[in-house]
């Protein structure tokens, strides 16, 4: 009977849109599984708004995070990613200095190609991607770029001793521009529209 009152509770909150109150209701039932569906779902949609909802998904997330390490692996491989990328958003939103860092998180997640010689393997491993993580690349793309662009304006000031060695910074960041522009144009997703159009503006100032 509390089984399936329980149930009863659960798919009521789901039916009302109250992750929320379904994560809690699935944890009581130590159905870590259905906590993992529910919360990529939620992390998917609320990643790019740097809000209080976004840090809302996240600390419930992370609070979480410690008592789904039963739980089925795909799930956890794809929520443990999430909350990276939450780390990669925050680090972007902190400002020039945390530039670099942002775009190491990146390509420590091996999700956006920065090397020539792993954008098929990258293309491929899209192609995996659950629809919660594909529906996030389009802005991560858009994000990567302004780094770059960001990067690249500073890398090529001139007028100091170290020009040189910022000439060559210069041309490491053109040449990433570039794996990320034919990751982009290759991948077998439809972007929202605008999406190719802010690459390319964010792009501009990195071609020769």
């Amino acid at each position: 009977k509390q089984w399936y009152q329980r149930r009863v509770a659960i798919t009521a909150g789901e039916k009302r849109g109250c992750w929320e109150e379904a994560v809690t209701l699935y944890e009581l039932a130590h159905n870590y599984d259905k906590v993992l569906e529910i919360l990529n779902e939620e992390l998917s949609r609320k990643l790019m708004p740097n809000d209080k909802a976004h840090e809302h998904i996240n600390e419930i997330a992370v609070n979480v995070e410690p008592r789904t390490t039963n739980a089925n692996t795909g799930l956890r491989k794809q929520f443990l990613l999430l909350l990276d990328l939450y780390k990669f958003h925050k680090l972007y939103h902190c400002g020039h200095d945390k530039l670099e860092e942002a775009l190491s998180v990146i390509g420590r997640l091996q999700i956006i190609p920065l090397q020539q010689d792993t954008i098929n393997h990258r293309v491929q491993a899209f192609k995996s991607f659950s629809d919660e993580l594909r529906r996030c690349i389009p802005d991560i793309l858009i994000m990567v770029m302004s780094i770059l662009n960001k990067l690249y304006k500073n890398a090529s000031k001139t007028g100091n001793s170290l020009y040189g060695a910022q000439n060559k910074q210069a041309q490491k960041i053109r040449d990433q521009a570039r794996v990320v522009m034919r990751f982009a144009g290759m991948l077998p997703y439809s972007m929202p529209g605008d999406t190719h159009a802010q690459l390319s503006m964010l792009d501009a100032p990195m071609r020769y």
